[in-house]
């Protein structure tokens, strides 16, 4: 009986792979396209960020603070610290602050309009309403933030990550840990 058994299912096996499936897609399943950048990068913010990549990427915070302290509005969680103790002291608590800038260029951008014109905001999760979290969004919150956040932000909490804002004519403006 073992036998026939196997043999009856070497031959539904064979007559069920006889012929192509007409999609290798599961059914039901959405088709997802590759993410187009739907709102390109204008000259100057594209050069702000290949600027802050190259600081970032040194893993030299003192440079960046520089950078920040051209911009006199810069803003940053430094309270009534400079832009340099205060990112060192991230630093030695282990949060590099360029590591943790790479990670955000790693991913999409949003656009926000605002009195000073379009603000290219990094990433594009942050500014995400909890309705408007998808699927998707949820899995990159999670790779970034750490498994569960995306239902946390669903449920109302604030942004809990870094997020980094650039005016459009290439003003760096802020970058900030745990805003909301």
């Amino acid at each position: 009986m073992r036998g026939s058994f196997a043999s009856l299912m070497l031959a539904v096996c064979a007559a069920a792979a006889c012929d192509p499936p007409e999609s290798s897609r599961p059914v039901g399943a959405a088709v997802v396209e590759p993410e187009v950048d739907r709102d390109p990068l204008p000259r100057p913010v594209a050069e702000t960020v290949r600027l802050l990549k190259e600081v970032a990427a040194r893993g030299n915070y003192r440079e960046l603070a520089r950078l920040a302290d051209t911009t006199p509005s810069f803003r940053s969680n430094n309270g009534d610290m400079s832009h340099a103790d205060y990112w060192e002291l991230k630093t030695r608590t282990g949060d590099w602050p360029g590591a943790q800038m790479l990670r955000l260029f790693a991913y999409r951008h949003a656009v926000e309009d605002s009195a000073q014109g379009k603000i290219y905001i990094w990433p594009y999760m942050a500014m995400l309403k909890p309705s408007e979290i998808t699927a998707v969004d949820a899995r990159e919150i999670d790779r970034l933030l750490g498994r569960g956040q995306a239902a946390s932000l669903r449920a109302g909490e604030i942004w809990p990550g870094y997020v980094l804002g650039i005016r459009e004519d290439g003003l760096w403006l802020y970058f900030l840990s745990g805003s909301g």
